[in-house]
């Protein structure tokens, strides 16, 4: 950790990666420019500018970033360029022990979502935040959690009466990220633990049917037997072209979640989203729906939200 507790510090060095797709570059220049101004030294990944059609690159080559960045001790943090596709191809050959001794944190959403519970294993940090080809341009996402985040400070989401679909609080691990990369993970030696988590999906450019699908693997899986809580992101894009095809998020949620009692709350203004907040995971965290928020532990801590006085796992639902 850098000084002061905080992930990053004026003068650190951190490493610009792209293990997804490719990176637009004069958003990407624009990123590293930014983070330059703020004191930041930036690395670039040797191969951070490379096209194979939707992959930044042949996997050896991205794998090879990723891991040059993971094994550089002067490297205090990975950035990712952008999403897309192409971080479950390179599962394998992350250099896992060489993380678990430098557990350096990760800055990334949408297809990084595949990296995180290989980080998560290794007890390094994961901010489920914007890409560095958007962090020129402010209204692409909310400075302050991002700050916040890279601080190590406790980050509290506000929620709205009408963002509840099921009242109730919960307390575990907040776990997940993109829907259509969580549904990759079950059956494979990457499926995250979710019991008595806190599991946090959003998405984007999904039609009701797809969501509809994703959720049932979940479901088929297992997953929502063990669950304390879910946190549903804002969704955009998925409105059926046909009207007569169209479902609302709510009556799929009511449906692919009968039979269990977990709080649900929806519409967090994270992932594929403008303004998005950056969320720590991997971390404790306590959804409260009638206090209207849900209150995350600092990246990489350990520390437990739940109040003074109160034990075990602190899960109630009406």
């Amino acid at each position: 950790m850098s000084r002061g507790g905080a992930l990053l510090a004026p003068g650190d060095r951190i490493a610009v990666v792209a293990p997804a797709g490719p990176a637009p570059l004069d958003d990407l220049e624009r990123g590293i420019a930014f983070l330059e101004r703020r004191g930041y030294v930036v690395a670039r990944g040797a191969h951070v500018t490379g096209r194979r059609a939707y992959l930044a690159g042949t996997d050896a080559d991205r794998a090879a970033d990723l891991n040059d960045a993971i094994r550089d001790p002067t490297v205090r943090l990975v950035w990712c360029a952008r999403g897309g596709y192409g971080t479950p191809r390179l599962l394998d050959r992350v250099d896992v022990l060489a993380l678990r001794r430098d557990p350096k944190p990760l800055v990334g959403y949408s297809d990084e979502t595949a990296l995180q519970e290989v980080w998560r294993r290794a007890g390094a940090p994961i901010l489920y935040g914007p890409h560095v080809v958007e962090l020129a341009d402010r209204g692409a996402y909310d400075p302050r959690s991002l700050w916040r985040a890279l601080e190590r400070r406790e980050i509290d989401v506000p929620l709205r009466p009408r963002q509840v679909l099921r009242a109730g609080r919960a307390r575990g691990t907040i776990l997940g990220g993109c829907l259509s990369l969580l549904v990759g993970l079950p059956g494979t030696r990457y499926e995250p633990e979710v019991d008595g988590a806190i599991l946090f999906w959003e998405d984007v450019n999904e039609q009701p049917f797809r969501i509809d699908r994703m959720l049932t693997h979940l479901r088929n899986a297992g997953w929502f037997d063990r669950l304390a809580g879910m946190a549903v992101g804002r969704l955009h894009g998925g409105r059926a072209p046909d009207p007569k095809l169209h479902r609302s998020l709510r009556r799929i949620l009511d449906d692919r979640l009968e039979g269990t009692r977990f709080p649900v709350v929806l519409d967090l203004p994270a992932g594929h989203t403008p303004g998005k907040w950056t969320l720590p995971l991997g971390v404790p965290a306590r959804l409260d729906s009638d206090a209207g928020w849900l209150r995350i532990a600092p990246a990489g801590s350990r520390k437990d939200p739940r109040p003074p006085g109160s034990r075990g796992r602190w899960l109630s639902a009406r």
